[in-house]
Formats: structure tokens, sequence, C-alpha cells
């Protein structure tokens, strides 16, 4: 994609990026600096889903063939300096995380930086950490079947409608889709999660054969496991235009619902082949000017 150049000394948009020409992809010879140029040239759409939001990163410093982990704490004065930090206790365990709170290109940059490919965001902003700005659909597939996750992405897409919400789907930039349905100021991360679960336990009576809300893999066989969890309390999902640890560079990708049919293939949205779609249009431009209230 294109966007900054990488300068001789590793800057890109006016940040360090150390080993620039790490190969973090093998086979397809992308390097960090090749993502460090992929998120500021897509910063524009990006940033505005970040913004004043608690961010976890997934942080692979090997790349694609290495170990991963997810880091939520970035501890006052060590990098990326200079970016806001929310200080929260985690319930699990007791101990204070020092999350990065997004919308700055430093912000985003700087976790290159550090390894990180994929950028997690909540659903809440910092001013209010209990309330959400939208609800979120995971539908992960057992069977590792994209098509399966388009069958019952259009299910709960009719629910969604008979409801008379509008909704918003994505891919995961692996093999799930996301669902997403903006809210108006004043619902609370656990009256959306309630709310969620009612949908996915509609969704799993309509089709049994095809969709579970068992939260043991054991338990859900080959069907799409949907999970309403992503809406709570310091919970995240992989934000919009995000690249994914996954062949190819793939990117998780909005898309309008006459685009999820049988013939989706998510693999085809890369960092590479997202170009020439953005220039087209961005199908959640309205988004925001779509906000709802849940039915009570």
């Amino acid at each position: 994609m294109g966007g900054a150049r990488v300068s001789a000394e590793g800057t890109v948009g006016g940040v360090t990026i150390s080993n620039v020409d790490k190969v973090w992809w093998p086979d397809e010879a992308i390097t960090k600096g090749d993502i460090a140029r992929y998120y500021h040239a897509i910063s524009p759409l990006l940033l505005p889903w970040m913004r004043d939001r608690p961010l976890t990163a997934e942080r692979c410093p090997d790349g694609m063939l290495g170990g991963c982990f997810y880091r939520k704490n970035f501890p006052e004065g060590n990098i990326p300096v200079g970016v806001p930090r929310l200080r929260l206790r985690a319930a699990s365990t007791g101990k204070d995380v020092n999350y990065l709170v997004g919308g700055t290109l430093e912000a985003l940059l700087g976790l290159v930086r550090v390894g990180c490919i994929s950028v997690h965001i909540m659903n809440s902003r910092v001013r209010s950490m209990r309330d959400a700005d939208w609800l979120a659909f995971d539908l992960d597939p057992s069977s590792g079947e994209f098509a399966d996750t388009v069958r019952a992405g259009r299910v709960l897409s009719k629910i969604l409608d008979e409801h008379r919400l509008v909704s918003y789907p994505k891919t995961s930039g692996s093999r799930g889709l996301h669902v997403f349905v903006p809210l108006r100021p004043g619902h609370s991360q656990d009256d959306v999660t309630a709310f969620a679960v009612r949908i996915g336990e509609e969704l799993a009576r309509r089709e049994p054969e095809l969709v579970t809300m068992e939260f043991s893999k054991s338990a859900r066989g080959a069907r799409v496991y949907a999970d309403p969890f992503r809406n709570s309390y310091l919970q995240t999902i992989v934000a919009p235009y995000s690249v994914r640890r996954r062949p190819g560079a793939t990117i998780s990708t909005p898309l309008a619902w006459d685009e999820v049919t049988a013939r989706l293939d998510p693999r085809r949205f890369t960092m590479r082949t997202l170009e020439k779609r953005v220039a087209s249009g961005d199908p959640w431009s309205d988004f925001n000017k779509r906000a709802q209230k849940l039915p009570g």
C-alpha cells in the first residue's frame, strides 16, 4: 500500500521504527517497515476507531512465523514515549494495567515500533469506561470454513433487521466475521452484553446445527460460535483496517452486507490489495450517523 516512505534512518510519519528491513512475512517478503508504511497510509480510516480508546496489541517481534502474545500494559516512560496512558485495575489479577490510549499516529506507529501487528480496541472511551459505543458479535467457525460464518452472519443480520437495528459486517482478518451495531450514548456495557446474549441465543435457536453459544470449544462441534462477550468491560475486538498475523498479511476489512455471500473470500483483503478497495469508498462511512437505541 502507498503512503510515507521509510527513510534511511527508519523513520515513518515522524516515528523512528527500528529494524525496518526485518522480514515479518517470509513468503510475501513483507517487512516491519512495510507494516509501518501501511498503517501510516490507512491512518485516516483507522485512527478514528482508536481515538480515546484503551488499546491491546498483538505483539509479534519476529513476525508471521515467530511467537506472539497480547500486550496490555505499557508502563509510563516506556516506548512509545509521550502517548497517553490510562491506568485500570484488572479484575482477574487485581493489578493495575497501564493501557495505551489511541488516536494519534504516534501511538499507532509506536506500537509497530515495539513489534505489534494487530490493534485491538474496546467499545468504550476513556471518559466513560462503562458505556458502550457499539454492540459487536464475533462469529467464529469451529469448522474453519468461512462459508459457515457467512451463513450465520446472514441470519444474524435478519434478526437484527427484525429488531430494526442497522448492522455493519467486517472480516476478522482471519476466518471469522464481526458484526457491529452503532449505538447512541446511554447504553451500559452490561446492558449491551445482555442484549447480545439474547440475540445470540435466538440465532442459535433458529440455526441449531449451524450456530452455538457454547463457551467450551469441545462442546461446539463444527458449529459457529456466536461470541457476545466482546462487549463486556475491558474486552476488545480487532479494529477495522488492522493487519492480522495471517498468510498474506490479511486485513480486518469493513464490508457492505451485499458483499457477504458464499463467494466472499476474506483472504483477498490484504495489506497489498486494500489501497484499491478503499479508493472506491468506505462501506462504514455512515456508521456514526446511524447510531441507534437498543429495544427494551
